[in-house]
């Protein structure tokens, strides 16, 4: 009989002829908690002197802020603080294209059973992942977020972890006889705790624990990019050697997990004595995006004080046989508050990119680059017109105190005394120079470059149709054009992160839901067993737009 633990193999046997059994290395932690705080730190180092830098201006230039240009244009800064918004009218203009292709349809994601007799199990797999995505987790905001995050940094990632919640109560039944006990023995939603001997009747005292699915869902979040950590090497998080999320958590939450049995506990104890270690630090960019993060919060003691805890999905040797298992691991500071396998043998996090390099997780070129040159160009030239106007509305003057009253002049008198002499000498206008006559060709310039390199049309915007094509072959052309770049970003999202994002759905599904569950859907009740999710299925993701 094979056993269960340990591995055997069939051409070494013993003298009674049984398979030798290799019994599995113990787990190294020591050596594994070397491993990952090295990789916390390569991936600290790689974010802060690489990542960061670009996260940081990209946001800049999509939020169009006044620091960021007045940096780039001293000589201006101090008479005008005029911005452009190009990068930000680009993403809001492109958000509600993209939105309404996975959402403008009778349906978002489209499932087929490869065989006959999976056809009608799609059907119900496809109104469970709807429900659960649409309904319980409010899936138009998780995506415009996710989109949003993926236009702005040219990446957006969110995460899908599985909820499982067991709501249990005590419960006392006076009077129990053998059948009733055995009932509640068999039943897996119950627990005895005690049972009394039986009286002269043979009745007894059960004091048990009776419980029920609370909720038993996927569980889709938006991860904030700055908050992902991975290997330098990488080419994508799927198969990096080492991703993390980075959150900020209080001890009350590490030790309710520890009490749920997901941490250890003596390694949340020690990680939340050795405050030093594990303490959040928040870096500048974090205080930029959120100027209300305070540094002293970790000065608060007790359960509210804040940590900062690293979910690690890393390929490590965890039993020492020289091979690299998927690992999830929980570090706060110096402790590792779990090691195990990763239970879905990949990391959960799905990332979107509109500009897209195969051998990068963060592309170096995208749109805010892109655009951004051209908003940066826009801006300078309108604080130019800006002031060059203003100086002609309000011109300065040339005056010889000598020959007028400077005191009327700046009070603004009606009557301003003369000194013996002729006023058209004494105060005459100061030089101005017109703007260059090209400056409104530079701009359409500028315009038309824009719409070349994002796609995006003056008919989106409404303006003045006389500089446009008037006649319908025209305009439904240049739409056309438009349209086309659009609808390679919405096959990008589709073909990677959100096709990849309900894939996953259905494995979790199939997966985790055990037993029979009943939804409410559209005013019906929709009932769903886990042999309704068995078999093989093709998912598509619909980008059909009205």
């Amino acid at each position: 009989m094979e056993p269960s633990s340990g591995q055997y193999v069939e051409d070494n046997l013993n003298s009674e002829g049984q398979p030798l059994i290799l019994e599995k290395p113990a787990m190294n932690k020591e050596k594994i908690r070397k491993t990952i705080l090295n990789d916390i730190q390569r991936a600290n180092n790689f974010f802060t002197s690489k990542i960061e830098p670009v996260l940081r201006t990209r946001h800049q230039i999509y939020e169009a802020d006044r620091e960021y240009y007045k940096r780039r244009f001293k000589n201006t800064a101090g008479q005008s603080d005029f911005v452009s918004f190009d990068f930000w009218s680009m993403v809001q203009w492109a958000i509600p294209n993209v939105m309404n292709s996975f959402f403008g349809g009778d349906e978002a994601v489209v499932i087929v059973g490869r065989n006959q007799e999976d056809v009608p199990r799609a059907e119900i797999l496809k109104e469970l992942i709807n429900f659960q995505l649409m309904t319980q987790n409010k899936g138009f905001l998780v995506l415009w977020d996710w989109f949003s995050d993926a236009f702005q940094y040219n990446l957006g990632a969110i995460k899908i972890w599985w909820e499982r919640v067991e709501d249990w109560e005590t419960e006392k039944m006076e009077y129990a006889g053998q059948d009733r006990i055995m009932m509640l023995q068999q039943s897996q939603w119950c627990e005895i705790e005690y049972i009394s001997p039986p009286d002269m009747f043979g009745m007894c005292q059960v004091i048990y624990r009776i419980g029920r699915l609370k909720s038993n869902r996927p569980v889709i979040e938006p991860v904030r990019v700055t908050d992902l950590r991975w290997s330098p090497e990488a080419k994508s998080l799927r198969d990096a050697n080492f991703v993390a999320h980075r959150q900020t958590v209080t001890a009350d939450h590490l030790r309710r997990q520890a009490q749920s049995g997901i941490y250890d506990i003596e390694a949340v104890e020690r990680a939340i004595q050795n405050s030093s270690g594990g303490a959040v630090i928040f870096n500048q960019f974090e205080t930029e995006l959120n100027d209300e993060l305070d540094q002293n919060l970790n000065e608060e003691e007790g359960a509210r004080s804040l940590f900062e805890l690293f979910e690690c999905y890393a390929k490590v040797d965890i039993n020492g046989d020289g091979m690299l298992e998927d690992a999830l691991i929980s570090v706060v500071g110096d402790e590792l508050l779990r090691v195990t396998e990763n239970p879905f043998g990949r990391v959960p996090i799905f990332t979107l990119s509109p500009v897209r390099d195969p051998f990068k997780v963060l592309a170096q070129l995208s749109l805010s680059e892109i655009v951004g040159e051209v908003q940066t160009i826009k801006t300078a030239l309108m604080r130019q017109l800006l002031i060059n106007t203003a100086t002609l509305n309000n011109m300065r003057w040339f005056i010889d105190p000598n020959g007028v009253d400077l005191k009327d002049i700046q009070e603004n008198r009606q009557f301003i005394k003369v000194n013996n002499s002729n006023p058209s000498t004494a105060v005459y206008p100061f030089p101005t120079n017109s703007l260059a006559p090209w400056t409104m060709n530079l701009f359409e310039y500028l315009e038309g470059s824009l719409e070349q390199w994002t796609g995006r049309t003056r008919y989106n915007q409404g303006t003045d149709s006389k500089s446009l094509n008037k006649t319908a072959t025209g305009i439904s052309l240049l739409q056309q054009a438009s349209n086309q770049r659009i609808d390679h970003i919405i096959r990008v999202f589709a073909e990677t992160g959100v096709g990849e994002m309900l894939r996953f759905l259905v494995e979790l599904n199939q997966r985790y839901i055990d037993q029979p569950q009943v939804i409410r859907l559209k005013n019906t009740m929709l009932e769903v067993s886990p042999d309704d999710l068995k078999g093989e299925f093709d998912i598509d993701v619909n980008t059909e737009r009205e």
